[in-house]
């Protein structure tokens, strides 16, 4: 029996990719701890594993974050925003992470510890008591590399000598400018904890400190990278495997069959669960969608949303709910139309379905710029501010995705790659075998 401790930002993003990794090596007989927010104590405990809540560590329920940012003076959407939220939600929640990880590294003795990009406290406590550390990309992959620009422009990858020395340059003003206070509180936080300066630009540490990074997605999602360290490998998004739970169906679940029957377009709408203020894409949508022959499903993704949606905003051809699982819904249906979360992108493509994509904070740039360049969907414009989408954008948006089948081709041959790549297998079994490698020195290099 291995023993196993998970840490996990408290944020749903990063912490239900895990959970299917979780259930796999719990059914297998093997001891596993799971430390995050309080919040996810139920939904560990049914995938068999021992819930370890945050303590000294912050856990910021999500639809608190963006309140919370901005009465700390947090900017607009953009690269100054992603170098605001990695200092203040990345970095300077280490040295409490440490602090719990410290403890639970002494009572559960684990073997390994598997954590998640943005918690860089998991791979430093790995260094720090010496054991093996597995990082898990939970978002498109943010490792500096010469092919690409850098994390959060949402720029495509750089084509011949002009472009190249065009990132190359962005790569250092972004790393010794924007990020220069993230940079130098990180290395703090590193001497503090009495581990030596490691190298490198902090956005990356996650995935260079780590024995092993493993991204959870597909390689036709993801740019290709002639420096791509040995230690990191693309396995596959981390789904359930078998038939969909049972859930209770809506009174309206009907009209969803009743539209795939008669051929008419069913579109699916999500603000996923931190970007929750409906004015920013639910209410554009339900404008844009009304007058169109389709049937919109829009979910709000927060409690009490749903009900904050006018009824004069809600169209005959739609309906608003706070939550419909993802694993019943997209089989039924022809678009996603999404902020960018980069789970429910994946959930689409994994459905051979095209999205659109509409959001650029936190990392939704580059979900988009993603989805843009493997050609199974659109990106369409927000305001630089409010990060909202028009009612005219997501218009244009859908029709280009719903008349333009190249699109839906793409999104099914991605399907194949999702289908052939069994995430949560092969997450295990890197597990299980890094720690069969025993205790590790303390050398961050």
């Amino acid at each position: 029996m291995t023993r196993i401790l998970f840490a996990l930002t408290p944020a749903t993003g990063h912490v239900r990719p895990v959970l299917p990794v979780v259930q796999r090596l719990a059914q297998d007989g093997h001891d596993v701890t799971v430390y995050t927010g309080e919040r996810f104590g139920d939904a560990i405990a049914a995938a068999g594993a021992r819930h370890a809540p945050t303590t000294i560590g912050r856990d910021l329920p999500e639809a608190l974050v963006e309140a919370w940012s901005r009465r700390n003076g947090a900017p607009p959407p953009g690269l100054r925003r992603l170098a605001w939220d990695v200092l203040h939600h990345v970095v300077l929640t280490i040295p409490g992470f440490l602090v719990d990880l410290a403890d639970l590294v002494r009572d559960e003795r684990p073997d390994v510890i598997v954590s998640d990009t943005a918690m860089v406290a998991g791979v430093l406590a790995g260094r720090v008591h010496g054991i093996p550390t597995v990082s898990l990309s939970v978002s498109p992959l943010s490792l500096t590399s010469r092919d690409t620009f850098p994390f959060g422009t949402g720029l495509q990858p750089p084509q011949g000598p002009v472009e190249r020395a065009r990132a190359a340059w962005m790569r250092v003003a972004v790393q010794r400018g924007l990020f220069r206070a993230a940079q130098r509180e990180a290395l703090q936080v590193v001497a503090e904890a009495g581990l030596p300066r490691p190298r490198g630009f902090v956005l990356d540490w996650a995935q260079t400190l780590a024995d092993r990074v493993l991204h959870l997605s597909v390689p036709g999602l993801e740019y290709p990278r002639a420096d791509l360290p040995t230690h990191v490998e693309v396995v596959g998004a981390t789904a359930r495997s078998g038939p969909a739970a049972p859930f209770d169906e809506p009174a309206w679940w009907p009209w969803l069959h009743a539209a795939r029957a008669s051929g008419r377009r069913v579109v699916v709408v999500t603000q996923g669960t931190l970007a929750t203020d409906p004015a920013q894409l639910v209410l554009p949508a339900l404008d844009a969608l009304r007058g169109e022959d389709v049937l919109v499903v829009a979910t709000t993704g927060a409690p009490g949303l749903e009900r904050a949606v006018p009824a004069t905003r809600r169209a005959e051809n739609a309906v608003v709910e706070r939550f419909v699982p993802f694993e019943h819904l997209l089989p039924l249906a022809d678009v996603l139309v999404t902020n960018g979360g980069f789970g429910g992108v994946q959930e689409a493509l994994a459905h051979g379905m095209p999205v659109v994509v509409a959001g650029r904070a936190q990392d939704k740039a580059e979900v988009g710029a993603r989805v843009r360049w493997s050609g199974a969907g659109v990106v369409v414009h927000t305001d630089r501010v409010t990060d909202a989408a028009t009612p005219a954008a997501v218009l244009r948006g859908v029709r280009q995705v719903l008349t333009d089948q190249r699109f839906a081709a793409r999104a099914r041959e991605l399907a194949c790659e999702y289908a052939a790549l069994d995430g949560a297998s092969r997450v295990a079994d890197v597990v299980l075998g890094l720690a069969g490698r025993g205790a590790l020195t303390a050398d961050p290099a």
